[in-house]
């Protein structure tokens, strides 16, 4: 095992912002001491060990810096892992009550075993496993400093606790613990849902809850669009990248769908649109490089078509997208994609594949139209 109680001295003192003489104080000793401690020319003895711990808000192991070398924590906490995949449920709370009484202060023993009992709790409707999941829980927020897990946070923790909060039917705690750790809106669509979908005899009346779900379920769709659009044009770059221009061009053609689905009025402007506009020049740039050259004329004029839809007209508010309701007016969208749709097209031509063909023909119907619309 490694122990770093000097090092880990220095570095709790100055999460609380304290100084030496300030946690002298608090100990009883003097200001030598702490900094014979920090230097590691000293050690404490227990019981002031014990009182820094209670003082920083962590376990004695933390305190002390108690690791295990070995591959043991390690392997047991893959062993219950695999269980809980394979939902072997039985085994899996064996091994984790064994490894629980072998490793009580270990952050991957405790964390993994609160969510062994989570989803088993969650899948079997069982309250004994949702409490014990609270309390290992709770124990492994203590433990966070020993987490190497940039995925697991406080944040996520207090989600998982909330979760069994509602399934015990502590609706009201639960939706407590979401809006306190509702970094970002992270938790926006799980409060609606709650909000919507679960008995709120413990919270308001379920008109009330019904009201108060409405901007989180506002927030929570836009954002999932958001989410949308970065996700398939990460998709669209990833496949343009490795020349499955198939793919890319089904990545296109789903975003392009789901977006024509959110708008209210077809015939109306829409934020979307601006989106829609590169995502067929996409659309054509696959279909030229495929040969298939009948395809990319007429992905070009739905491209200049969804441009001039929405530069005729740009809304940023998100007042014509679907299932968008309660006080909306001033929830406005951004953008890298240019000032409008217009250059929102011809940068994807020019950036993405740089195709003077492509170029060729986006201008020839810029023209067309143009002198069309003129006539």
């Amino acid at each position: 095992m490694k122990l770093s109680l000097s090092a880990n001295i220095s570095k709790l003192r100055k999460e609380l912002s304290m100084t030496q003489e300030q946690l002298a104080e608090a100990l009883g000793v003097t200001f030598a001491s702490v900094s014979k401690w920090e230097r590691g020319v000293a050690t404490p003895e227990l019981n002031l060990i014990a009182k820094m711990a209670d003082l920083f808000g962590v376990s004695l192991d933390a305190m002390v810096g108690f690791e295990v070398q070995s591959g043991s924590v390690i392997a047991l906490e893959k062993r219950i892992h695999e269980l809980q995949r394979q939902k072997e449920y039985d085994e899996a709370f064996v091994e984790a009550e064994k490894a629980l009484l072998r490793y009580p202060n270990d952050f991957r023993i405790v964390y993994r075993a609160g969510e062994l009992y989570l989803l088993a709790g969650i899948e079997q409707n069982r309250e004994k496993y949702l409490y014990r999941c609270i309390e290992l829980l709770e124990r492994s927020i203590l433990l966070l400093s020993q987490n190497t897990d940039p995925q697991i946070s406080e944040v996520s923790i207090q989600s998982e606790i909330a979760q069994c909060y509602i399934g015990l039917g502590k609706t009201q705690k639960g939706i407590e613990l979401l809006k306190k750790y509702n970094v970002s809106g992270v938790h926006n669509s799980l409060i609606a849902f709650t909000l919507t979908g679960n008995d709120l005899s413990d919270t308001n009346t379920p008109e009330t809850g019904l009201e108060e779900a409405v901007p989180f379920m506002t927030y929570a769709f836009v954002a999932a669009i958001s989410d949308a659009i970065r996700t398939m044009f990460a998709y669209a770059n990833y496949y343009f990248r490795k020349d499955d221009y198939v793919s890319c061009r089904e990545a296109f053609l789903w975003l392009i769908d789901l977006l024509e689905r959110v708008k209210k009025d077809q015939n109306a402007s829409c934020y979307v649109d601006k989106v829609i506009a590169p995502c067929y020049s996409g659309c054509a740039a696959c279909s030229l490089l495929l040969g298939e050259t009948e395809k990319v004329e007429p992905y070009m004029k739905r491209a200049y078509q969804a441009a001039i839809r929405f530069d005729s007209e740009p809304v940023y508010q998100i007042g014509n997208m679907r299932f968008c309701i309660g006080d909306i007016q001033n929830e406005t969208a951004y953008d890298d994609l240019g000032e409008t749709a217009m250059e929102a097209v011809l940068k994807q031509i020019t950036q993405e594949n740089g195709n003077e063909q492509l170029l060729n023909i986006w201008n020839k119907i810029v023209k067309e139209e143009t002198c069309g619309g003129a006539e």
